[in-house]
């Protein structure tokens, strides 16, 4: 338990909080235990995306890849979906459903049309599409070196999407992490 205690308690307001979140997942049983699979996998996937720096450094569309893996798969496992594919229609619904406030304005200021020449950013459901884009590059091309986020001082102008980024990797990987705790704690409450 300590392992997703500690994973969870940055994004909880106090320990004692996280830690009641924990065990009401890992109390669930099968087969009503979607919520435990989802608060297990979300922590698994992301904790990959973590790790993968030390073995491919400056590669952050492979991070990308399992932040949207994580978000697919999530959004298959609350709505029960036991099916193959639709697998662009449950990345959106995981940001369309699930993440909420800030989270879904940094989204919607995440990228830019560079040809724009009012630098408008672009729509929310057009960062997600982006997102699932650089996504199906890695996973069906194998290019995981072509995407770069926002360094922290400069915004990254990329050309495959051509679009200019304003999000750090790390701000995604927040928003993603808060879209998994809002995920599974939709399930936890559902019938």
């Amino acid at each position: 338990m300590e392992k997703w205690v500690n994973f969870y308690a940055p994004f909880f307001p106090t320990r004692a909080e996280t830690e009641a979140w924990v065990a009401q997942c890992e109390a669930l049983a099968p087969p009503n235990n979607h919520a435990k699979i989802m608060m297990h996998q979300a922590q698994r996937l992301i904790s990959i995306a973590d790790d993968l720096p030390e073995i491919r450094p400056h590669a952050e569309s492979l991070q990308l890849m399992f932040y949207t893996v994580c978000a697919e798969h999530l959004a298959k496992l609350h709505d029960k979906f036991n099916g193959e594919g639709r697998s662009r229609a449950y990345v959106r619904r995981f940001f369309e459903n699930f993440v909420t406030g800030g989270d879904r304005g940094t989204l919607a200021a995440a990228f830019t049309d560079h040809t724009d020449h009012l630098m408008r950013a672009l729509p929310f459901k057009r960062a997600v599409d982006i997102l699932y884009d650089v996504r199906c590059d890695v996973v069906h091309e194998g290019n995981y070196w072509g995407f770069a986020f926002h360094d922290g001082s400069t915004p990254m102008l990329n050309t495959d999407p051509d679009v200019i980024v304003n999000i750090r990797l790390d701000d995604l990987r927040t928003i993603v992490i808060h879209g998994s705790i809002n995920a599974v704690t939709e399930r936890l409450n559902a019938p």
